[in-house]
Parts: C-alpha cells; sequence; structure tokens
C-alpha cells in the first residue's frame, strides 16, 4: 500500500491511495497520511483509482480522514472506485457518507 498526498494549487489537494487498504497496512498508512491534516479550508480528493481492495480497518480509516479534515473546514471528496471496491462502499453503506467526483 502506498499513500501519496499531492498539492495541486491553492485550494485542492489529492491524495492517492495505491494498492491494498488491510488491517495489515492501516496503522503505517495512518502515519503517511499525517501531514494531510494540516491543510485548512480547501479541498481535499481521495483518488482511488489505484486502490485495489479495502477492509473494514480501511474503512474506519477513511472515516477519521474524513471527520479530521471536515474539523478543519476542508470538503472531502472521493474518486475513482474501482468496481469491487464501489461494491464494498454500497454495502457498508458508506456511498451515503462520502461525496464522490468522477
Amino acid at each position: 500500500m502506498e499513500a501519496t498526498i499531492r498539492k495541486d494549487d491553492e485550494h485542492q489537494v489529492t491524495l492517492i491511495l495505491d494498492g491494498r487498504l488491510d488491517t495489515s497496512v492501516t496503522q503505517e498508512t495512518e502515519r503517511e497520511i499525517e501531514p494531510l491534516f494540516e491543510f485548512k479550508h480547501c479541498e481535499i480528493v481521495i483518488d482511488c483509482s489505484r486502490l485495489d481492495y479495502i477492509s473494514s480497518s480501511g474503512l474506519r480509516m477513511l472515516m477519521a480522514i474524513n471527520q479530521r479534515c471536515r474539523a478543519n473546514h476542508c470538503e472531502i471528496y472521493i474518486k475513482g472506485l474501482q468496481e469491487r471496491v464501489y461494491d464494498v462502499f454500497m454495502t457498508t453503506g458508506f456511498v451515503h457518507l462520502f461525496q464522490f467526483k468522477k
């Protein structure tokens, strides 16, 4: 699992998730994304186009990102969900908790 934070411009930051987001990598990934919480009053896009799999611990991590970034007055969007990952979002009801971009 690789997590990359890219500042696109003054008002947009992208978090790129690449690989499998499961229990075995969640703690390490949480450390990698810590700088994301320094951004305030911006749009944060979580690019999942390279995310192959997500487990319940990965979903919990996304919820924590959502809560912490919203506390910093950021808008959070998810884009690029592969079909099998989207199915997990649908099954768990997470599609109702996030905003999505194409």
